[in-house]
C-alpha cells in the first residue's frame, strides 16, 4: 500500500471570500476533490476540504465561519463536492450557497427526521428563550 503525504504548506485557514479563488487555483493544477469535514466548534463551524494532487499528496483547506454566516459552494468548480456539501448542509445546518445541485436538506433525511441532527450548539440567533 502506498503512503499518502500531506502537503502542510497548503494547510491554511482562509476566509469564506477566498475559498472559490483558492479552489479554482487548485483545480487548475489538476487536484481532485476527496472529501470535506465539518466540525461544530461553539459558535462557529470549521470546514476542512481535502484534495489530492496528481502526485497523490493531499492538500487541506480550512475555513472557519460563524453559524450565521454563509459559505459558497465549490460545486460550480468541482462538481464532485456537491454530495458532501449537501450532507453538511443537511446534518449541520451550514448555510452553503449556490450548490450546483441542491437537495433542499432532503438528500438523506426525510421530512420526519430531526432537523440538523449533528449540530451540537445552536447559533445565538436561534437559541430558545432569547438569552439562554
Amino acid at each position: 500500500m502506498q503512503q499518502v503525504r500531506v502537503d502542510r504548506g497548503a494547510d491554511a485557514f482562509i476566509s469564506p471570500g477566498a475559498l472559490l479563488k483558492e479552489v479554482e487555483l487548485l483545480a487548475s493544477e489538476g487536484v481532485r476533490f476527496t472529501t470535506m469535514v465539518c466540525l461544530d466548534v461553539d459558535q462557529e463551524f470549521e470546514i476542512i476540504y481535502l484534495f489530492q494532487r496528481l502526485t497523490l499528496d493531499m492538500v487541506r483547506i480550512r475555513v472557519r465561519i460563524s453559524k450565521d454566516e454563509e459559505l459558497p459552494s465549490i460545486s460550480s468548480i468541482l462538481l464532485d463536492a456537491v454530495l458532501m456539501e449537501n450532507e453538511i448542509k443537511e446534518f449541520f445546518g451550514v448555510r452553503i450557497t449556490n450548490l450546483a445541485i441542491d437537495f433542499q436538506c432532503r438528500m438523506l433525511l426525510s421530512a420526519k427526521s430531526p432537523q440538523t441532527p449533528l449540530l451540537k450548539v445552536r447559533p445565538q440567533s436561534q437559541s430558545l428563550g432569547g438569552g439562554e
